[in-house]
C-alpha cells in the first residue's frame, strides 16, 4: 500500500488540478477545445488512479492500467495544441482519422528539440502491458500462495508520483496556453 500521506498529498493535489480546470474559460478556437477536452479527460484517469489506491483494499492493477491512458492523453493534448496542422486536427475531429503515438512524440519532441519518443517509447511495452493485463501486471499477482496483489511501495510511489507529473502538464498547457487572456 503507498504511503498514506503521499497519497493524501496527491489527491489534495489533484483536486486543484480539478478546480483549476473544470468551468475555466478557454479560447473557443477548436484547437483549443480539443487540447482542453484531452487535458480535462488526463485530470479524470489521474483522480482515478488516486481513487482506485484510496480503496479498502487498494485496486492498484486498475490504477496501473489507467496510467498508459493517462499519458496517451496528455500526449495527444500536446501534440494538438502545439504541433498538429489546422487540417490535422479537421481530420481528427471529422474523419476520426488519429496519428499514432509514435509519431506523435516524434513530432512533438522534434519542435522542443527533445527525444520525446525514445523517452517515452523506452517505457510503452510497461505501460502497455499494465493496461492490456500483460505480464508485469500478472507477475504481480504470482509472488505468493495467494490471489493477491503484490506491488511494491516503491512501485505504488512511482506511480502516484508521476501521474501526477503527467496531470501537471496538461494543467499547466492549459494555463499558459489556452485560457483566455
Amino acid at each position: 500500500m503507498v504511503e498514506r500521506t503521499q497519497l493524501d498529498q496527491a489527491r489534495s493535489r489533484a483536486f486543484e488540478i480539478a478546480e483549476a480546470l473544470h468551468g475555466r474559460h478557454i479560447n473557443t478556437d477548436l484547437r483549443s477545445k480539443l487540447c482542453a477536452a484531452c487535458f480535462a479527460i488526463s485530470q479524470q484517469h489521474h483522480n482515478s488512479i488516486l481513487i482506485l489506491l484510496s480503496c479498502n483494499p487498494p485496486l492498484q492493477a486498475s490504477a496501473f492500467a489507467l496510467l498508459r491512458p493517462l499519458v496517451e492523453s496528455t500526449i495527444r493534448g500536446l501534440w494538438l495544441c502545439h504541433v498538429a496542422t489546422d487540417e490535422a486536427i479537421e481530420s481528427y475531429i471529422h474523419s476520426g482519422t488519429k496519428l499514432d503515438m509514435a509519431s506523435m512524440l516524434r513530432a512533438l519532441g522534434k519542435a522542443a528539440d527533445v527525444d520525446a519518443h525514445g523517452a517515452i517509447y523506452q517505457h510503452w511495452s510497461a505501460l502497455s502491458a499494465y493496461t492490456h493485463t500483460g505480464e508485469k501486471q500478472v507477475q504481480r499477482w504470482l509472488l505468493t500462495d495467494n490471489i493477491e496483489p503484490n506491488y511494491t511501495e516503491s512501485e505504488l510511489a512511482e506511480l502516484v508520483k508521476l501521474s501526477g507529473l503527467v496531470a501537471e502538464m496538461g494543467l499547466q498547457t492549459v494555463l499558459s496556453t489556452l485560457s483566455v487572456k
